[in-house]
């Protein structure tokens, strides 16, 4: 990004990243305030959680992954960003691990295996040798799990950092990894031929793991398609994303460069012709994107959290000043008198994690049931799928190179209806067991704000017995949240992200709610990676029978997709129960019981809050009049102190709402 000839003019995509570092300074600085003041409230569960969004805000990087099929120019796209040949480029799969691109004044790069504590320094320059697949060997995965290349790149000078990805389609390994790392990723290339966009693959690609994102969708090789033909092609290829996506979805997210052209220009230093490759476009509007739009997100949700830790750490200070001016022997029977409410208190608690974990049951069999049931009904289809799978292997009347084309047929016809099966079932959980998931969700949502909100009634009574006014509650002014995610993002200091934000999304805000349920979903797409442990073993199996049972001409063919799609039906059938079963467990592990575990401390913080108001109240009046006086002086200031931060942070979400 270049400063216009006086050097100090910055253009609005630097104006943008210095508002935004700004605001992020701002919000670093309320949670240094806040972690000092849950500190002298004693409130330990409030210091952890703001220290932990205090890290996350000074260290969280806008993640930007590049994804897609396998030479489809990726690295090509990338090399062209950076301005040199650095990373590898070869018209079959290539990179092998994830590469992260961060910025640095000097190049140098690092490469992690998967056991390291610290990574390996090598020269950028053998970054193409090490990272590269074995493509003699099958797909065989690198010693290295991930590289990180230091560039003077600008797109990252901003704390932002670029992803490449493993080419999709090529192998599984590769597969798994980049849907692994698009969990975190702030935003999405999506790279595409030009010439033939939204393959079938690309199309389940974009249902399956893109859904809760919006991609910035690159389409390379624009060079190779004849003028006159362009305006087609455009209109062809936001038309097939439209139709998957939705009308206004993905509106000026299209992009149609010469990624090659590109690479040449930055080399040459030549920014007109770098203008004309497209390539700059999709720089400038990522750039305005990160620090406008996504900025807004990251910032947003922690603002909230720190919004909800105030709140709660405000919620005692009332109480524990209306405790100071009672006489010690009437707190004493105050105290003794609440124990059995306290006890009430907690087998509440308790009642409502039970809940949670019934619920997390009645969630879990659903989804086994509804998996179960239709991998049973998928195999069904197995043999006709086999039997119109399109194969580009003949089988000749070479008698010398019959066994090796059979085996061939039977190899493709074996793999092409495991990837026509891999689909049906990726449809159907996009299509089918999605919505029921979110909705049951949702419900769960609905009951645990009732039960949270009939517990905390009960903590709000216990409360104003133990200090005897209820005058001295402190007013919601306008920013209570719901119990939900009072729980979730204000005492134990989560805010949306990981399987939580996949609950308090689907009643609070879909979208994001979807970046954490359907990769969770994805596990159920798992077992089938194998897929269902058949293809080569059976196909060869297969072949050698049909070969040895003397079986010629144009039976063979069909001998071999009739026999291939009863195996893999058969298969499939005694496979389901399991791996319904297998899936459903992983899922709820991942999904609901990490916000059991969340609910369950956020209850008992309250409780020990509550506890720990009283015990700093009676020790005070157990010291005597100064030792009163002294903390009713900090619990003012500190009362001030959390009101003033409550209108900053308030402010500052206006600001961010408005963006």
């Amino acid at each position: 990004m270049n400063k216009e000839e006086d050097g100090l003019t910055m253009t609005s995509e630097e104006s943008g990243y210095a508002a935004a570092d700004e605001q992020r300074l701002r919000l670093a600085e309320m949670c240094r305030r806040m972690e000092k003041a849950a500190e002298q409230i004693g409130n330990n569960g409030a210091v952890k959680a703001v220290t932990a969004l205090l890290e996350r805000i000074e260290n969280e990087a806008f993640h930007v992954m590049v994804v897609g099929d396998f030479n489809r120019g990726k690295s090509t796209f990338l090399n062209a960003l950076l301005g040199d040949r650095v990373l590898p480029v070869k018209a079959i799969a290539a990179t092998a691990v994830i590469t992260e691109v961060r910025f640095g004044e000097s190049p140098a790069a690092l490469l992690w295996t998967e056991d390291a504590v610290e990574p390996e320094a090598v020269d950028p320059g053998r970054l193409v040798e090490l990272i590269t697949v074995n493509n003699t060997a099958g797909g065989e995965r690198s010693p290295y799990v991930k590289a990180e290349l230091v560039w003077p790149l600008e797109l990252c000078r901003h704390n932002v950092v670029l992803i490449d990805s493993p080419g999709l389609n090529a192998y599984q390994s590769h597969n798994e990894i980049t849907v692994t790392h698009l969990g975190k990723a702030d935003a999405v290339i999506f790279l595409q031929h030009a010439i033939a966009p939204m393959s079938i693959s690309e199309s389940d690609f974009l249902k399956t793991s893109l859904s809760a994102h919006d991609p910035f969708f690159v389409f390379t090789y624009f060079d190779a398609i004849d003028d006159h033909e362009r305006d087609d092609v455009v209109a062809a290829a936001r038309r097939r994303i439209t139709d998957l996506r939705g009308e206004d979805r993905d509106r000026n997210r299209f992009f149609f460069v010469d990624a090659k052209s590109a690479l040449r220009a930055r080399t040459a230093e030549d920014d007109e012709a770098f203008r004309r490759s497209g390539v700059d476009a999709v720089e400038r509007e990522l750039e305005r994107y990160l620090s406008t739009e996504r900025h807004k997100v990251k910032l947003l949700t922690p603002a909230r959290s720190l919004d909800g830790i105030a709140q709660e750490l405000r919620r005692n200070i009332p109480s524990e000043l209306s405790m100071l001016e009672a006489e010690s022997d009437d707190l004493e029977r105050r105290w003794a008198a609440a124990q059995q409410p306290l006890r009430d208190l907690q087998a509440q608690a308790q009642q409502i994690t039970l809940e949670i974990r019934n619920q997390t049951r009645v969630l879990q069999d659903r989804v086994q049931t509804l998996l179960g049931g239709f991998l049973a009904a998928a195999a069904d289809e197995a043999p006709v799928i086999a039997q119109d799978v399109e194969i580009t292997t003949k089988l000749g009347l070479n008698p010398l190179k019959a066994k090796e084309r059979a085996k061939q047929v039977a190899e493709e016809i074996a793999a092409g209806t495991v990837k026509a099966l891999e689909e049906k079932v990726a449809l159907w959980v996009t299509e089918s067991l999605a919505p029921v998931i979110e909705l049951d969700l949702e419900q769960l949502a609905e009951r645990m704000n009732a039960e949270l909100t009939s517990f905390e009634a009960a903590l709000e009574k216990l409360r104003v017995d133990l200090h005897g006014n209820s005058g001295t509650l402190v007013p919601a002014e306008g920013r209570e949240s719901e119990p939900l995610i009072r729980f979730l993002t204000g005492a134990v200091g989560l805010w949306f992200s990981g399987p939580a934000g996949a609950l308090v999304g689907v009643r609070f805000g879909p979208k994001e709610a979807l970046r954490t349920v359907l990769p969770a979903l994805g596990i159920l797409l798992a077992w089938m990676a194998t897929p269902f442990g058949l293809p080569t073993l059976l196909a060869a199996w297969i072949a050698q029978g049909i070969f040895q049972g003397g079986s010629a001409g144009d039976r063979v063919e069909k001998k071999m997709r009739e026999e291939i799609g009863r195996a893999m039906a058969s298969e499939l059938r005694l496979a389901a129960p399991k791996e319904a079963q297998k899936a459903a467990r992983a899922f709820a592990a991942e999904s609901v019981e990490p916000i059991r575990k969340e609910i369950t401390q956020g209850m008992a913080s309250r409780i020990e809050e509550l506890t720990r108001s009283v015990d700093s109240a009676r020790e005070a009046l157990d010291q005597g009049e100064e030792a009163v006086e002294r903390r009713r002086g900090e619990l003012t200031r500190l009362d001030e102190l959390l009101n003033r931060a409550g209108d900053e942070i308030g402010d500052l979400v206006a600001e961010l709402t408005r963006m």
